[in-house]
């Protein structure tokens, strides 16, 4: 009986020693676990972000506070006159080369278009473009005066669609749009919808908000032209304590830089995290 005793409390002595020196280690082990979980649900979201703000029209990317937007491009490519074997004002012979101050045309893409829906919104006018009633066509968007897509100075509705050809129409704009600008490059972009990621410290939420019109004035939960009800509004993220969003705005020498950070937060665990991402988008119209 002397002996049992003995074994048992020597045991029970090991036991607390052992549990003294792996609770540490156990501790830290479950806490790098909660945080890999929250690192995971934070780089999810960035990635998520990143990925579609490289879509985004050349220097289409603005933001306020802590809303960025961006119109995203569904495809696009290189611009030629195309050749019909007729000689009238729309898709004329290639001997009439594109002319883009019209407030209609058509041209022939230089390889083809390979991410167009399955049946593409088409329209006459630029209230059709603007409102989500059909795909719109970008050409030389440098984000400045005159040529810049949100106050409707070079964006135009696509009237008709394909693979290897594009006609855009404005005819029915009374504003009686033309492109201002050709590009040097002879480059366009088929923008589908604006884009918005909206970071509410309030709510603990960032939420993507899409296919709703485009505006000269940005759209935020707070601001003047706030997005509308029709709007498509996912939520992103939650959990989210802390978010900043800037733009450094691209040069002759390199492409725009978007700066994403976010904080998420588990208060049932106490447990933080913030990364950082950054996203090259180009700004070459």
């Amino acid at each position: 009986m002397i002996e049992l005793i003995m074994v048992i409390l020597i045991i029970g002595i090991i036991s607390g020693v052992l549990f003294t020196i792996l609770r540490g280690p156990m501790t830290q082990f479950i806490q790098v676990e909660q945080r890999a979980n929250l690192v995971d649900v934070a780089e999810t979201a960035l990635l998520r972000m990143t990925r579609e703000i490289r879509l985004a029209v050349p220097n289409s990317v603005r933001i306020s506070g802590t809303a960025i937007e961006f119109l995203r491009t569904v495809d696009g490519g290189r611009y030629r006159r195309k050749h019909d074997g007729t000689n009238n004002d729309v898709c004329a012979s290639d001997t009439d080369k594109i002319r883009l101050n019209k407030n209609s045309d058509c041209f022939e893409v230089l390889g083809s278009l390979d991410n167009l829906p399955g049946s593409p919104a088409t329209g006459t006018n630029q209230a059709d473009c603007f409102d989500q009633g059909a795909l719109c066509i970008v050409i030389f968007n440098t984000g400045q005066s005159g040529a810049n897509a949100y106050a409707g100075d070079n964006i135009a509705a696509v009237s008709a669609i394909s693979s290897s050809n594009v006609t855009f129409d404005n005819s029915g704009d009374v504003s009686g749009f033309k492109f201002p600008h050709k590009s040097p490059r002879q480059r366009f972009q088929i923008v589908d919808t604006p884009v918005s990621f909206l970071c509410d410290t309030t709510a603990n939420t960032i939420r993507r908000f899409a296919e709703y019109d485009i505006s000269s004035t940005q759209p935020t939960n707070g601001g003047a032209a706030p997005l509308s009800s029709a709007a498509q509004d996912n939520l992103l993220v939650n959990m989210i304590t802390a978010c900043s969003f800037t733009y450094a705005a691209g040069t002759a020498t390199r492409a725009g830089l978007v700066t994403l950070s976010i904080t998420v937060r588990d208060d049932d665990l106490g447990q933080e995290v913030t990364l950082l991402q950054q996203a090259h988008v180009d700004n070459q119209p």
